[in-house]
């Protein structure tokens, strides 16, 4: 019973909260939605702050694990079209959640600050693994910076999938081949920071 309620808890929170932000979301409406009683919260969480981390931590896990196959075949490839294929899967994934990217935007306008800020010690070791060896090989650039690059892709490969309909059109097409293109445009435009020439934009 304890363990349902906490996952109604979470699944309520993250409808509520991906619409209203923690400070615009009230308690009462995440608890009727979730049909359970108000002291849950605190019970499970603590507070309605403790929900909002618990629900950002459950989303950034779900993803982490999808994400998980895809970066564990990096090693078999070759590192340029492996970080492509990881790359692609990633956008995919974020693009069949689309309670992620709000939840995701309002912790990003600083409500709270709920998470403690990412150690590079975090970042997917196979992605690094696969930056590290495609710039041995030559395939990479030299001067390129993992953490730079991770920060760039997630936050690109992250948001794209929100962007509005009037905007995603203009890639012509079906809504599906618009997403695609998009998704393969910056992906492309990814790469090409760390594959072109040594230095260049400094």
């Amino acid at each position: 019973m304890a363990s349902r309620s906490r996952q109604a808890l979470l699944d309520a929170g993250a409808e509520v909260f991906a619409r209203h932000g923690l400070k615009g979301t009230r308690i009462r409406e995440i608890v009727e939605r979730a049909g359970v009683n108000e002291r849950m919260i605190y019970d499970h969480f603590g507070s309605k702050e403790g929900l909002y981390q618990a629900v950002l931590e459950e989303q950034s896990a779900g993803i982490g694990a999808a994400w998980q196959p895809y970066l564990e075949d990096l090693a078999g490839r070759d590192a340029v079209e492996g970080t492509r294929l990881a790359l692609r899967a990633f956008f995919d994934l974020v693009a069949e959640r689309p309670l992620l990217v709000p939840l995701l935007l309002h912790e990003g306008l600083g409500e709270g600050e709920i998470r403690p800020p990412i150690d590079p010690s975090e970042l997917p070791a196979p992605l690094r693994e696969a930056f590290e060896r495609g710039r041995r090989e030559g395939a990479f650039r030299e001067d390129g910076d993992f953490e730079l690059f991770y920060v760039t892709a997630i936050c690109l490969l992250t948001m794209l999938p929100a962007l509005p309909r009037r905007l995603g059109a203009l890639a012509g097409g079906s809504a599906e081949q618009a997403r695609e293109r998009l998704r393969d445009q910056a992906v492309d435009l990814l790469l090409d920071g760390i594959t072109g020439p040594a230095g260049r934009g400094r």
